[in-house]
């Protein structure tokens, strides 16, 4: 609290003329009321908002999972829940919302993801809510919101940028950075000590081994689709142009199906995972122990899941509104993927890569369907043949680190070494393994080097459009142009869409080849779609990511149907050859104010 106070106090500093300009003028009582008041408005404004969204589900539509809610409720001695969202996550959770300044009132949602319900029994699922329940009972809520809080503004401050905040946002930062070491590590130990305590209440109200079931399950269930489920979805991938239908089914069925050798190594890849001073939830090890229940295997054998029996009839409809929802989001990347692998898989592709280009990347490609000794084997015996070649090393330290391997770190950093373009996605690379693998010293030392990476492009990033007029312009490789076009056919809102090459030298003197899209799209569709720019900016990124190099740059503009184009630009695009992948139907610019800017 005194952090807090403090980090209020340096938020203040900006209001303190205007507070010593009231007592002057109108007395020290008024400037002590305006004080008051522009605290307490400061922090309110300083709580940063989030959102618990989620499908709300009434309590007609789902009588048997209210009324094992109320039974609950009522042996916890837990206060009342306002209102129960269903989302799409493997997950439960208690959230205290709302409020004032998050101390005092607010909303209590339980939040059941559609995907638990659909692995765990319905006595797993009564006892994981119980456990839920319990953070309500134990009041866990409100002081959990209020650190949240904290910890999420803090984050936002510690990710700020010197060069261009003001002196009250580096002193905030400062306070943060001197304080938030220490309080994290206090909240972790008293939000470690919560999920104890609502262990036991969920022990005491279903019995220890529910519990301990949905524990291991949910384990198991996480680190198969970290380790094992890629392999399958790249497979699926390579077959067919279609995301799956149905995604959690398939999920449901791959882990159900699973042998007792593949559980227990996805156990042991789960308890194997080391533990960080920040975490907020104890070891299953531990939790288990407390709870006095014995880590065998899970019993996946129950025909009906707490989904089919809490929420009945209306259970189905959740599922396939679930996996509509994920098929929506995969969809598009999923066809580009499998043009991808598909392109890299034939003879054809070979004849448009250039100095072995096609062998690393059908290597990787190989690599992410199979995964084997043998495609690790290949993508070694390629690195040694090419020792001086950045990208074979970089691909054999991806390979290496997706197996967990703590060599590809080294591996990748000599990709580095070769080639100082790798650095922002290498160190990215390296982070996601020492997120999972890696010790707290190696998640930050390789936090800072790929900030400061990152750090070096932002000038070149930032300025490309500004300078894109003076630079020439070439075409895309002739193979990513084409899967571009194909993938292009079933975007329903694009209305014209332009790609082309170009290359620019950053500030530390490295010659980056920026790869450029340039969109427009139907307003009309976009909004029936309920889509918005940023998404599609992201999407499209995403496309061309999939199709460049890791030491290609990739810069998006999307337009809406309704405003204008330079047609500076648009001329400068005409004159690349290929660079149209979709014809634009309507008229670009008609009736329209037209600007020399991008």
């Amino acid at each position: 609290m005194a952090a807090e106070l403090t980090f209020l106090g340096a938020s203040m500093l900006g209001w303190a003329p205007i507070i010593i300009l009231q007592a002057v003028f109108l007395g020290p009582t008024t400037a002590a009321v305006v004080g008051a008041a522009l605290t307490l408005w400061m922090w309110w404004i300083f709580q940063p908002s989030f959102d618990v969204s989620g499908t709300e589900l009434a309590r007609d539509k789902a009588p048997a999972l209210f009324t094992a809610l109320d039974d609950l409720r009522l042996k916890l001695n837990a206060p009342p829940i306002h209102r129960v969202l269903l989302t799409d996550e493997l997950n439960a959770a208690a959230s205290q919302t709302g409020g004032l300044l998050a101390l005092v009132g607010g909303r209590r949602t339980l939040l059941l993801g559609v995907p638990l319900l659909k692995l765990l029994s319905a006595q797993e699922a009564a006892a994981v809510i119980a456990h839920e329940l319990g953070h309500f009972s134990r009041r866990h809520g409100r002081l959990g919101h209020w650190i949240y809080n904290v910890r999420f503004k803090w984050g936002v401050y510690l990710d700020g940028n010197d060069k261009q905040d003001s002196g009250i946002d580096r002193l905030r930062r400062w306070i943060a950075l001197a304080f938030l070491p220490r309080f994290m590590r206090m909240s972790a130990n008293w939000s470690r000590t919560c999920e104890f305590e609502a262990d036991a209440l969920a022990v005491q109200a279903t019995g220890s081994n529910h519990l301990a079931q949905a524990l291991i399950k949910l384990d198991i269930a996480n680190s198969l689709m970290r380790t094992r489920l890629p392999l399958k979805l790249n497979e699926l991938q390579a077959a067919s142009p279609h995301a799956p239908e149905a995604f959690w089914d398939l999920v449901d069925g791959f882990v159900r199906d699973a042998t007792p050798a593949t559980l227990q190594a996805a156990l042991d890849e789960a308890r194997g995972l080391p533990a960080r001073t920040h975490d907020t939830h104890p070891s299953l090890d531990d939790r288990i122990e407390a709870a006095g229940a014995a880590s065998n295997l899970p019993d996946w054998s129950v025909l009906h899941s707490a989904g089919e029996t809490l929420l009945g009839a209306g259970w189905a409809t959740q599922v396939d509104a679930v996996n509509t929802r994920w098929r929506e989001m995969a969809a598009p990347n999923w066809r580009l993927r499998h043009l991808r692998l598909g392109a890299l898989r034939t003879q054809h592709a070979g004849k448009v890569l250039e100095n072995g280009e096609f062998e690393r990347e059908r290597l990787q490609a190989e690599d992410e369907i199979k995964a084997s000794d043998e495609t690790l084997q290949g993508l070694e015996r390629h690195a040694r043949l090419h020792a001086c070649d950045a990208l074979a090393q970089y691909a054999l330290g991806l390979a290496l680190l997706k197996r967990a391997r703590a060599e590809g770190i080294t591996q990748v950093r000599s990709a580095i070494k070769l080639d100082a373009r790798l650095a922002v996605p290498a160190y990215e690379a390296i982070l996601s393994h020492v997120r999972l693998h890696g010790t707290e010293d190696e998640i930050r030392e390789f936090s800072r080097r790929r900030t400061l990476a990152a750090e070096k492009l932002d000038a070149l990033r930032n300025g490309f459009w500004r300078h894109l007029m003076d630079v020439p312009l070439t075409p895309l490789r002739p193979w990513a142009t084409r899967l571009l076009h194909q993938v292009f056919q079933e975007e329903p809102s694009i209305d014209g869409c332009w790609v082309a090459r170009t290359r620019m030298q950053s500030d530390a003197g490295l010659d980056y080849d920026i790869n450029l899209m340039v969109a427009r799209v139907c307003h009309a569709k976009l909004t029936a779609e309920e889509l918005d720019e940023d998404v599609l900016m992201a999407r499209y990124a995403t496309y061309l990511t999939a199709l460049c190099g890791p030491i290609e740059l990739v810069r998006v503009r999307v337009y809406f149907d309704t405003e204008p184009i330079n047609p500076r630009l648009l001329a400068r695009l005409a004159a690349v050859p290929e660079s149209e992948i979709h014809k634009p139907v309507g008229t670009i610019n008609a009736n329209m104010i037209k600007i020399d800017s991008l």
